[in-house]
């Protein structure tokens, strides 16, 4: 089936309750609230660690801060892996060629693991670069030095873990990742307590921001151990490789990848315009950009079923329930996440004293959090159209539009804030714009069908 003999897909007329309505919302849900309350528990293992960490003095909390943003650069590795290895299981999988699925995932597996192993050098190399561009004290970057050491061990880790979780979720599974992460996230939260602080009944020494390095690393193998038992039977049924697989998973998630690193590098740019203004508004910004990361619980699920449902579905060419699986996730999501985003602004202070008490690093959270919580919605509503253009393997356009409307509309006017020594208020209030006008240019692109090509191949 072609785009123009596709049926007329409306994606953006009203939503009317009916029992097929009610069977959507249940397949959404039972992928989405799994998927979010998997980012969930990522995010509250991070925010546990500040607040440990909060004990031993705000240049911790920073140092904690740029070591995560220099880590998630090698996200777009992982990006790259996710959006090939879903997009290519999720096809097959709809239009059941289940053989292919599990050719998919070992091929992606095998080349993912090899492809992590020389990122560890390269982050242990180019770390303290990194923490000098961002222009941080001293002392910050000595201590995060001392924690990212650790942490870059773990990449092979989590790339070997996103790729397991990307083929689960293709499958429709995202309960039972979601049971290895509470494990893993109980056993991660008491490792960090004790390698952090110690025991002292037991006379064991507490290692400070070290410990929390250890920590992070131990918990990341252990979790991927249990997720290899968990598919060795679903996933490793064909011993299979195809080199084939990896080409096609470069030329679907390479555009997500560059993407992903083309973002996450304009985070660390406003890190740096941040940084203009002090530590401490640097501090309270990391509080803030901590907090804000629980919306994304709901907000990654949703875009998992987004780019799941749509790649499923468009494996068994049925154009028009991608259409109404598309307009009932913006509607849904947009609710759940615009009341988040009215109890991030009300309770942006009470939340930001939980990490803090200093009032220049409240005050920054606080601005931060307000600009962030009344972006919400359009926030999810790109969000879910990102995913299902990414699950239609359409990247190249969503590399195009977040890419663009980041660097023209967020970051260069707030390097002409900086240059104007405008205030750091003045940088939260452009992201909030910028939010706005990616979901728009989202809205229109969606709007013309590109996404419209079903079958078992993209």
């Amino acid at each position: 089936m072609t785009i123009t003999q596709a049926p007329k897909a409306k994606i953006f007329k009203p939503i009317r309750y009916t029992p097929a309505l009610k069977i959507r919302l249940k397949k959404i849900t039972r992928l989405a609230l799994p998927s979010g309350a998997n980012s969930f528990l990522d995010i509250l293992s991070i925010a546990i660690t500040l607040f440990f960490i909060a004990s031993l003095g705000d240049l911790y909390i920073v140092a904690i801060g740029i070591s995560l943003n220099f880590l998630m650069l090698f996200f777009a590795i992982n990006a790259i892996f996710y959006i090939g290895t879903n997009a290519q299981i999720s096809r097959y999988y709809g239009a059941k060629e289940y053989k292919k699925t599990n050719e998919v995932f070992l091929s992606l597996f095998i080349f993912g693991f090899l492809i992590s192993l020389p990122l560890i050098w390269i982050g242990e190399y180019f770390a303290g670069s990194f923490f000098d561009f961002l222009g941080v004290s001293k002392p910050t970057k000595e201590l995060a030095l001392q924690y990212i050491f650790f942490v870059i061990l773990t990449l092979p880790a989590l790339n070997l873990k996103n790729i397991i979780t990307s083929s689960l979720a293709a499958l429709g599974d995202t309960l039972r990742p979601l049971l290895v992460r509470i494990f893993s996230t109980l056993f991660c939260i008491f490792l960090h307590y004790i390698l952090i602080f110690g025991i002292s009944f037991f006379s064991l020494k507490g290692y400070g921001i070290i410990g929390a390095g250890i920590a992070n690393l131990l918990s990341a193998y252990i979790e991927l151990l249990m997720l290899l038992l968990l598919v060795k039977n679903n996933l490793f049924s064909h011993f299979q490789i195809h080199f084939s697989y990896f080409i096609k998973a470069l030329k679907i998630g390479i555009p997500a990848g560059v993407e992903r690193f083309l973002t996450l590098f304009s985070l660390i740019i406003t890190t740096k315009f941040i940084t203009h203004f002090g530590d401490l508004a640097l501090a309270g910004a990391q509080i803030g950009t901590r907090i804000e990361a629980f919306s994304f619980m709901p907000g990654f699920g949703f875009m998992v079923a987004a780019m799941v449902l749509m790649g499923q579905n468009l494996g068994a060419r049925k154009i028009s329930l991608c259409a109404l699986y598309v307009r009932t996730i913006l509607f849904f999501s947009s609710l759940v996440l615009g009341i988040s985003g009215i109890i991030l602004a009300i309770f942006a202070r009470n939340f930001s004293l939980i990490f803090s008490q200093e009032t220049e690093v409240i005050k920054t959270s606080v601005y931060y959090l307000l600009a962030v919580g009344f972006s919400q919605i359009p926030m999810i509503c790109s969000f879910v159209l990102d995913g299902a253009l990414r699950g239609a393997g359409i990247t190249k356009v969503t590399l195009a539009i977040n890419a663009g409307s980041i660097w023209c509309f967020r970051i260069l006017p707030m390097a002409i804030i900086v240059w104007l020594d405008a205030g750091v208020g003045w940088l939260f209030f452009m992201i909030f714009i910028e939010t706005y006008i990616r979901a728009l240019i989202f809205f229109i692109i969606f709007k013309t069908g590109i996404w419209k090509r079903s079958g078992s191949e993209i």
